[in-house]
């Protein structure tokens, strides 16, 4: 994506990191673009210095992350039918968002750029009302850092529980009320709080590879290691071991969530009765895992070419078996296959992966989902026909919805009668900060 010319001194007078940043984000939320395609592309066409280009990846996420909350801040200092430009706003959001959250960042800083660039983009009468109400939100100090002062400001304007949580975790109103009805609200608050976090970085280490088993037990009693599992490996976000670029190269380890390394923990794939067909491949970190479990892949596809093309890349480094890959939706059946078992990692809405998917809070919508719903049902359906007696079907979503998860398998086992073997679901006290749903089924 490269720079536009700037319009009445627009993003070209503001700082690199800030002018990058807004830049980013009017695509995200005006063209609903995703976060990271929109990030990568930008940091590729359009050099940054590597502190820049660091502070806007942080202003990107940590805006995304809690967008309703600086919003709801925002407007408190704003008259109720106030209709500002939504470049304004975004502008007032970022700088918001530094004042609070990016203590290295002295506070006139975040408000002198921001105001200026309001004049020169809105004139002088606009820039005083964006100057008045970052200093508003300064006074309060610490206040926007306690959960308890929400809670008070907004029950005191009659705003109920779930009002309150949307606020606080920056969680979309119907996502806070579908969490409740479904989980009920010490677990959903559970989930919302995790959502809101910083995900941690997950790891996995290759078993297969000769120096895999030390390795994992070498890292699993590192001092940054906050969770392991049996390949897995979770690390603080900014303190992950400096070998594991190495590790990499060499085809010992892999990064992967590590809430993907619980769910196939929990489905034990090496018992399975093989070959198995991963119909819904993506970029392969499932079918990576399959193989260094031991597992016979006959087969993983996926529409994308070049997803595959990363498989292919992926498979080579980490020294495992060939595998076929099609260039197919679910829909299509390989030809010349005969699985046994198919693990099926369906498209999904994506709300168990808020915290390192921040965009989907501004992207998703109940209207969306119900597509989802519907290409899922489809998917297990196809896939269905294609096991023979005994076979098993995985399926598996990374979000919270139940609608797409012990709904959509209710259902499908209604008219297929099929046997339910394992439902599971992320904790919501995992370290992750990422939630899945995995169900495993067997043909009679």
């Amino acid at each position: 994506m490269k720079k536009q010319s700037p319009r009445r001194g627009g993003v070209a007078t503001l700082p690199p990191a800030r002018g990058a940043a807004l830049e980013i984000l009017r695509d995200v939320l005006d063209k609903k673009r995703e976060a990271q395609s929109v990030l990568d592309s930008y940091l590729k066409d359009n050099r940054l210095s590597p502190q820049d280009a660091a502070l806007c990846t942080e202003l990107v996420y940590g805006y995304l992350r809690s967008e309703i909350r600086i919003s709801w801040l925002i407007r408190r200092f704003l008259k109720p039918d106030s209709r500002l430009p939504a470049e304004l706003l975004l502008t007032m959001g970022i700088s918001v968002y530094e004042i609070l959250y990016l203590q290295r960042v002295p506070v006139y800083a975040s408000v002198d750029w921001a105001v200026s660039y309001v004049r020169s983009r809105f004139g002088t009468g606009l820039s005083r009302l964006a100057n008045a109400v970052l200093r508003s939100i300064d006074r309060l100090g610490d206040a926007p850092l306690q959960s308890g002062w929400y809670r008070e400001t907004l029950q005191a304007e009659g705003v109920d529980t779930a009002g309150y949580l949307s606020v606080w975790y920056a969680a979309p109103r119907w996502v806070v009320d579908m969490w409740i009805e479904a989980y009920g609200e010490e677990r959903a608050e559970q989930y919302l709080a995790g959502s809101s976090r910083h995900a941690p970085a997950g790891v996995r280490i290759n078993l297969r590879h000769p120096e895999g088993p030390q390795t994992h037990a070498r890292l699993a009693a590192h001092p940054s290691c906050i969770g392991h599992s049996a390949a897995g490996l979770l690390f603080a976000s900014d303190s992950r071991p400096a070998e594991l670029y190495v590790l990499q190269e060499e085809g010992i380890a892999s990064s992967q969530s590590f809430a993907v390394q619980e769910v196939m923990d929990a489905l034990r794939p090496e018992t399975w009765e093989g070959p198995v067909w991963d119909c819904c491949c993506g970029r392969g970190g499932k079918t990576c895992s399959l193989l260094e479990r031991g597992v016979d892949v006959c087969a993983a596809s996926d529409p994308s070419e070049k997803r595959l093309k990363g498989l292919r890349t992926e498979l080579e480094r980490l020294g495992l078996p060939d595998v076929p890959l099609f260039a197919a939706p679910a829909s299509q059946v390989p030809e010349g296959i005969a699985p046994r078992a198919v693990l099926a990692d369906v498209p999904c809405s994506g709300l168990g992966t808020l915290s390192r998917r921040p965009d989907i809070r501004q992207h998703r919508t109940p209207y969306s989902m119900a597509r989802l719903v519907t290409l899922q049902s489809e998917i297990l359906d196809n896939v269905w026909q294609v096991l023979p007696a005994g076979g098993l079907l995985a399926y598996i979503t990374c979000t919270l919805n139940p609608e797409e998860n012990e709904l959509q398998i209710a259902r499908f086992m209604e008219r297929s009668q099929a046997q339910l073997m394992l439902e599971w679901t992320t904790p919501p006290d995992s370290p992750a900060c990422e939630y899945f749903y995995a169900a495993l089924l067997r043909k009679a």
